[in-house]
């Protein structure tokens, strides 16, 4: 039995204002002793009397020196002025002519503001005649053995206030002794560090000593076990050319610290971007003869620096630089044009006339630097000619440069390649991503916006009904509405880069826009509604046997036009304009300026002028036939009764997870082709890197999901390649052992062959019949700190309890307790928090302690639990602002604010989290905790406190937002509040009132659970990292399996049954059938007549399908008569099928096994069909 405990023990602070023995308290602090200090205005020492009280008003305060040496002045005797002897505080400095030892008397008054009380106390403060000498060790340090095996020690900064002569005196705490040192009694000496193989602490004490007092400091030395960075500045080499790069990228460091570069030139020629591992470098103009010039670079891995130099011979004649003035792309729209190539921008940085040469794609030369060219195949869409320009200056330096002239129409994006399966009463159409790798042609412009999806029951002859064809305003038919349309989301559209495909631009080379609604050129035509790209679409609209043909083609956004802006001039009535280009046409690219539209075959119906040039989106051509690879013909039917495919909700039958995983991400697939699945074993492994930022052991960056096929026994490679570390580089090391899969042994690097490399988040391409998707639950890198989201809460309660004890109080605490957490800023969030949290609760609020400064002053505030980071399993320290449960301002004081105690609601930050990053522990404040439970209100305001009522001890009360129950009896109007009292000042605890938590429980005996006993697990959703990864058997696809007796063979169908004159399924004259259904892969199908005459048999033999055609011909391919046939289904031996069993009413009794592995039914072609006995048969199915 378990029942919740009203007896919980606190310990806090006492309050003064408690004490009602007497109404004014005067407390001058503790006694101090000083032999510090230089007497200068910014060292005090300062006496506290904060610890004084008075019944009502304020506490004023008046401190008097009893004890006066010397002449009296603050250089001979303690002194307080009389601006400060009335302060809760007041300060003095050290006489520093005090002539010997002295121990003064302070006293200090207080008095209310009626001056009906006062109360006296004294501390004494004992000073020294002789000043203390300061020692001062030097700052802690951090060092590596890569490069410091020896560490400098200074306490030169160490000093006497007096200025006596100090002596000095350097010791390890670690018990290394004097030779380590190179001068132990010198203010600065070297420490020999020993051999170590891990990162290790060393700490040094210094003793510094005048005639009479010694004083100590020590210093620390983090010793990180870190390998120096390998430095490379590249190979020699010899070079003309006015600006050229040096290159550093072959540098490298073991342990993988982020390195820093700096460049430097022993001749002080000029380095542009020398921290980089890349730099550029300017050619002297003013040599009189080929120069060698030495460059130095440095390479730092945050701890080491390593060098190397490279040596640049500089030619004495610079050579000349080409420019052809780049790529060039010409609209064939405007019909013949000629384009200049204009090379007049190449000089010779020595000022050399140069000569020219332009080489044309036929190899004819043109010595000028203009050159006109003309597209020579100006009928095509498209063609493309590559120019070069050759410069030659007086000393025959030759440079060069190549030109790109492109003549083209706009163009739409490439079709995807569409694949289609169906099975009963559905067909999933599926296609590729190619068309997203497009570039328009003509623009450059990455402009794919999105794919439609058109379907035919008439092998494409037509794309829908009357109702899904477009008609522009003049009523011409244009084209047909899409079956299904995905395109870009807002997010996408405004983020997508214009030259390239990705979404890693800056800001001013994406598009910024959201493209949807209807084409402002093609109006009859829809951009899409920000549906976001989806590579599969389900058709549930179908009839199984019948024909359907489906096409997906991909669309652009068109070119936008330009708009005019006009702005008056001075008022004066006169207007400038002035063109303002889109942001999706940074390229300035003009349209034609007359547009052409054509009907959906293709005739041009009419030409209308386009004054601000731009150009309608661009859809690719639909699929024709079968030859084409966006156009697919499925035929939906039941798949075979003898096997089963895993459903795709249950995605971990296809995809188990490696139990060692760390994301808690989604697992998604649908089968793209049947015919091309396989039964192997696949391994899926995720390689990523790891930014900076991040916790150490969690790379997610840049993540890949590597799959390739494995033995099912012992879940290795099948195919591998091998390479011989010998015959490797560090870089092509470490991209070689961290690759998924790698087995490194016997000096050699053992490499899976992969079947497939695809990016995580994103469907794979066609992978062995199927397209996957592993995806992260959370964004890796989102523009702004989202949500934190929780994958799991688990509560875990001690082992005596029985389950159903377990059961019910987990249920409770679910139901009563509900942390909500938050990242508290962007950084928190890159640091790639990938581990889970544990909250231990205690009876008592004594699971963590913190010094706070709230409302009512400085003091430690308590929390009832503690809280574990489970991945380094180390202590959260916690932080709270005490501002109660409502979080308010004021001071909330009803709801618990100010109380130094956790109260339902507040805020919790994980302040001081103990995390490792980049090879260092530090303390992060990565989350805040809300962690909200509540009390019943009928509760609340039955127990709602009285202060005119005495409380027994057991009693109960609500008051400011949390229950208490009176441990002892409670005096008349004595508040609950979280305090220790100890009146008698006997170690007891005098206030009677406990808080009461929704963990507080006893066991079955009485006892109050252990403290830390019930525990909480918070596991929020992880992003997937190196080196997670998942098995798959592709035998689960298709696997072959019993038919239960439940099923027996009674799901087998003809239809249609009766036949009457045709069915639906796609028939011509010529060409009349029926469908047999929910058959297994393989069978042989007989078909007789009523009188037992053969008419036909025929194999069924397909990996998956269940579904098989009947002409109505015999076997000598003639139309059969109309009429009652009868056919049986014959299976392969050693099948566990089965047959109906009826009653002599003809009612269905059950199913027994058929001995014979047939199945015997009736099908009418042309009639109507009856049930019929016959001899030779035991039972005879009855007509559907």
């Amino acid at each position: 039995m378990i029942r919740v405990s009203f007896l919980i023990i606190f310990k806090f602070l006492l309050l003064n204002n408690l004490l009602q023995s007497q109404e004014c308290v005067a407390d001058a602090g503790n006694n101090i002793q000083i032999c510090d200090g230089d007497g200068s205005s910014s060292n005090y020492t300062y006496l506290n009397g904060g610890g004084s009280s008075v019944i009502e008003g304020d506490v004023n305060f008046e401190w008097t020196v009893l004890t006066v040496v010397g002449n009296g002045d603050d250089s001979q005797t303690l002194v307080i002025s009389n601006s400060e002897s009335d302060e809760l505080d007041p300060r003095f400095k050290y006489p520093d002519e005090l002539s010997e030892d002295t121990n003064f008397l302070v006293q200090l008054r207080i008095y209310d503001d009626a001056e009906t009380c006062e109360d006296y106390d004294t501390v004494e403060v004992f000073i020294q005649s002789n000043m203390c000498p300061r020692a001062f060790a030097g700052d802690d340090q951090t060092l590596s053995n890569g490069c410091n095996l020896i560490g400098f020690l200074d306490g030169s900064e160490s000093e006497d206030p007096q200025g006596e002569s100090l002596s000095y005196q350097w010791s390890s705490i670690d018990g290394f002794d004097a030779t380590h040192f190179s001068s132990p009694n010198s203010p600065a000496t070297e420490f020999q560090f020993p051999e170590t193989s891990a990162d290790q602490m060393f700490s040094f004490r210094l003793v510094v000593s005048d005639a009479i007092r010694s004083v100590s400091d020590t210093v620390r030395i983090n010793y990180l076990d870190n390998d120096a960075p390998n430095a490379n500045a590249g190979a020699d080499f010899t070079t003309c050319d006015y600006q050229f790069s040096l290159n550093g990228s072959l540098s490298y460091d073991v342990n993988y610290n982020a390195l820093s570069y700096t460049w430097t030139s022993l001749e002080g020629l000029e380095i542009s971007e020398g921290s980089s591992n890349s730099p550029k470098i300017t050619s002297p103009l003013d040599l009189n003869q080929d120069t060698e010039f030495t460059f130095t670079l440095e390479v730092n891995d945050g701890f080491c620096s390593t060098y190397d130099e490279v040596k640049v011979i500089i030619a004495e004649n610079i050579c000349p630089v080409a420019d052809g003035g780049g790529t060039k792309r010409v609209p064939k729209y405007e019909g013949a044009s000629n384009i200049v190539l204009n090379g007049s921008k190449s000089f010779d940085p020595d000022g050399n006339e140069l000569s020219f040469e332009w080489i044309s794609p036929d190899g004819s030369i043109t010595q000028d630097s203009i050159l006109t060219v003309s597209d020579s195949d100006p009928n095509s869409r498209f063609s493309e000619y590559t120019y070069v320009l050759k410069v030659m200056d007086s000393q025959n330096s030759v440079a060069t440069d190549s030109v790109n002239v492109i003549f083209s129409y706009f163009s739409a994006p490439v079709s995807p390649s569409v694949y289609a399966v169906a099975s009963h009463a559905r067909v999933l159409v599926s296609w590729d991503a190619a068309s997203e790798a497009s570039y328009d042609s003509l623009s450059g412009y990455a402009d794919f916006e999105g794919y439609k999806l058109y379907r035919s029951t008439d092998q494409g002859e037509t794309w829908g009904g009357d109702e899904d064809k477009l008609y522009d305003f003049n009523g011409k038919f244009v084209g047909w509405k899409p079956y299904a349309q995905f395109d870009l989301n807002e997010e996408e559209d405004v983020n997508h880069c214009i030259y390239n495909h990705e979404y890693d631009c800056e800001p001013e080379d994406a598009r910024q826009t959201v493209i949807s609604g209807l084409d402002p050129l093609a109006p009859r035509f829809s951009l899409g509604i920000n549906t976001g790209i989806e590579y599969s679409f389900v058709d549930s609209n179908v009839v199984d046997g019948v024909e359907y043909t489906y096409t997906v083609t991909a669309y652009d956004i068109g070119l936008a036009p330009f708009s005019m802006d006009y702005s008056e001039v001075d008022s004066s009535g006169i207007y400038v304009s002035d063109t303002v280009w889109s942001l999706l046409n940074p390229g300035k690219f003009l349209g034609p300026d007359t547009l052409n539209y054509y009907d959906e075959s293709g005739s041009l119906i009419r030409r209308d002028a386009n004054p601000n040039r731009g150009f309608p989106s661009l859809e690719s051509k639909k699929g024709i036939n079968g030859d084409d690879h966006n156009f697919i013909t499925v035929i939906p039917g039941y798949t075979a009764l003898d096997v089963s495919f895993p459903d795709p909700d249950e995605i971990d039958a296809l995809f188990t997870s490696n139990l060692n995983n760390i994301g808690t991400g989604d697992k998604e697939y649908f089968i793209v082709d049947r015919n091309e699945i396989v039964r192997d074993y696949i391994k899926y492994e995720i390689q990523a890197t790891q930014k900076s930022s991040a916790v150490d052991g969690m790379a997610c960056e840049d993540p890949y999901i590597f799959g390739y096929v494995t033995d099912s026994t012992y879940n290795t490679p099948e195919r591998t390649t091998t390479f011989y570390e010998n015959n490797l580089n560090f870089f092509e090391k470490d991209s070689i052992s961290g690759l998924p899969g790698v087995v490194s042994e016997n000096g050699s690097y053992i490499v899976p062959i992969y079947d497939i490399i695809t990016p995580l988040d994103r469907w794979s391409n066609q992978f062995k019949g199927i397209r996957f998707k592993i995806k992260n639950k959370i964004p890796l890198n989102p523009s702004a700190v989202p949500d934190v989201s929780i994958d799991t809460l688990i509560w875990n309660l001690p082992d005596f309890l029985t389950p159903q004890e377990d059961s019910l109080i987990t249920f409770a605490l679910s139901s009563q307790i509900f942390p909500v957490m938050s990242y508290t800023n962007i950084a928190s969030y890159l640091r790639r928090l990938n581990f889970d949290y544990k909250i231990q609760f205690f009876q008592e609020p004594t699971g963590d302690t913190v010094l706070i400064n709230n409302a009512s002053g400085e003091g430690y505030m308590y929390f009832p639990f503690r809280i574990i980071n489970m991945w380094t399993g180390k202590k959260v320290g916690l932080f709270c602002n005490d501002f109660g449960s409502e979080d308010a301002s004021p001071v909330d004081f009803n709801n618990g604010a100010a109380d130094y105690v956790w109260t339902s609601g507040e805020d919790i930050f994980l302040a001081r989290d103990t995390l490792k990053i980049a090879g260092t522990w530090s303390e992060k404040h990565n989350y805040n905790l809300d962690l909200f439970y509540q009390w019943p209100s009928r509760l609340k305001s039955k127990f709602e406190f009285d202060g005119q009522k005495v409380y027994d001890q057991g009693d109960t009360v609500f008051f400011k937002n949390t229950l208490w129950v009176a441990s002892i009896p409670s005096e008349d109007g004595l508040e609950p509040q979280s305090i220790f009292v100890d009146e008698n000042d006997d170690g007891e605890r005098n206030n009677p009132w406990r808080q009461v938590y929704p963990w507080t429980l006893n066991s079955e005996d009485g006892q109050a659970f252990e403290n830390g006993a019930i525990e909480l697990v918070v596991k929020p959703n992880k992003l997937f990292v190196d080196g997670d990864s998942w098995s798959s058997n592709m035998s689960k696809l298709g696997e072959k399996v019993g038919i239960s007796d439940t099923l027996c063979l009674d799901s087998i169908k003809v239809v249609p049954n009766p036949y009457k004159a045709n069915s639906d399924f796609n028939e011509t004259p010529n060409n009349r059938r029926i469908r047999f259904t929910h058959l297994p892969t393989s069978c042989q199908i007989s078909i007789y007549t009523i009188s037992g005459e053969h008419v036909k048999t025929f194999q069924h033999d397909a990996k998956f399908d269940g579904n098989a055609w009947w002409d109505l011909t015999n076997g000598h391919n003639q139309m059969v008569a109309p009429g009652l046939y009868i056919y049986v289904i014959e299976f392969p031996n050693e099948q566990d099928y089965c047959l109906d069993t009826y009653d002599d009413s003809e009612d269905r009794r059950g199913s027994k096994k058929n001995d014979y592995y047939s199945n015997y039914k009736l099908v009418l072609a042309g009639g109507r069909g009856v049930g019929i006995f016959h001899d030779d048969f035991q039972r005879i199915n009855r007509l559907i």
